[in-house]
């Protein structure tokens, strides 16, 4: 799905992108990298409390440069956050110490099922209410009810319409246990995610939501998506951490207020039956990964390219700049060049 727009937004004259594809090609090709996202991925799997810690402060970082970018979180004032895929605790601790009349709800994968361990500081917990359960397998994802033994009810802190910010940063983890566990289980990640997030979130409420290129159909999609049913889109590829690879963050603030906020109900019943699609369609009945054509209701590939194509340049040229810069600097130190 990824080639289908990057084609078309370097057709455009895009350079940033087009420096861009041609280092992830170099990369690809360069064996010596092989060892080093082995060692990478070894690391990240095996994490210990030291490491959990140096995450959580890097995340923290991060969410405090996303602050800093687009002033999303207010500094005074009473805030309700929801922070999906929260462990190891790093922008909830952020947001907690940004603002000391914060309060927030957290939903993160438990150790034992293959998540991160929580290790937000101890002052900051009594502000805090984690939930641990992997948040694919809430009741409310679908649109009506299902006795499914894989399905639980979602927290009953989380109500709808309820949160003034909401945070989605969870990751599909390698190290994850399930009876269920599947290829496409990344994609129904994202997409639980951000139902629970349509759910939650209040009228004029914002979302910080973390994605992957810019120029991949699915994540279009879902800017396009987040852009027409808010006041403001903003991107942002933060400096601290993962600044070789494709995650970056979209911010949007004034959810429900855009041109399509009226939508939201509509979107968020598309996404439901998605939803179900993800979880339990497919030849096998277990599921399947999501297609370009599964988000028509909101935009298709053909109007992406007819009508889109600018606004997601403007979205993703920074994404794509720094992410360039960050690879040839990487590529230089790693002797690839």
């Amino acid at each position: 799905m990824q080639e289908a727009l990057t084609e078309a937004i370097i057709d455009r004259g895009c350079v940033e992108l087009e420096r861009l594809a041609a280092l992830r090609s170099k990369g690809w090709q360069a064996e010596k990298l092989d060892e080093v996202f082995t060692r990478q991925r070894h690391t990240a799997d095996n994490a210990d409390d030291r490491l959990n810690k140096t995450w959580c402060k890097r995340s923290n970082t991060v969410m405090r440069e996303i602050d800093d970018y687009a002033r999303c979180i207010p500094p005074m004032g009473s805030v309700r956050f929801l922070d999906l895929g929260c462990c190891p605790g790093g922008f909830t601790s952020y947001v907690l110490q940004h603002n000391r009349w914060a309060r927030g709800v957290g939903v993160s994968l438990p150790v034992d099922e293959g998540g991160h361990k929580f290790v937000l500081g101890a002052h900051l917990r009594n502000r805090f209410h984690l939930h641990l359960a992997d948040m694919t397998s809430f009741f409310q994802l679908g649109p009506s009810f299902s006795d499914h033994p894989r399905l639980r009810p979602a927290p009953a802190q989380m109500k709808p319409a309820s949160f003034d910010l909401v945070l989605l940063d969870g990751h599909q983890l390698r190290t994850q246990k399930s009876d269920y566990s599947a290829p496409w289980d990344i994609d129904r990640l994202l997409i639980s995610q951000i139902i629970l997030a349509f759910q939650s979130v209040r009228t004029g409420g914002n979302m910080v939501v973390t994605l992957t290129h810019p120029n991949r159909v699915l994540t279009a999609q879902i800017l396009y998506i987040l852009d027409v049913i808010s006041e403001n889109l903003a991107t942002f590829k933060p400096r601290t951490m993962h600044m070789t690879r494709g995650s970056f963050y979209a911010i949007a603030t004034g959810v429900g207020k855009g041109a399509e906020g009226a939508k939201m109900p509509r979107m968020i019943r598309a996404l439901q039956e998605l939803w179900v699609e993800t979880t339990f369609g497919g030849e096998k009945g277990n599921g399947r990964y999501i297609k370009s054509s599964d988000l028509g209701f909101a935009i298709s590939t053909e109007e992406l390219k007819a009508t889109y194509l600018e606004r997601l340049i403007e979205l993703g040229k920074d994404v794509w700049d720094f992410q360039a810069q960050s690879l040839e600097e990487w590529f230089l130190h790693k002797g690839i060049f």
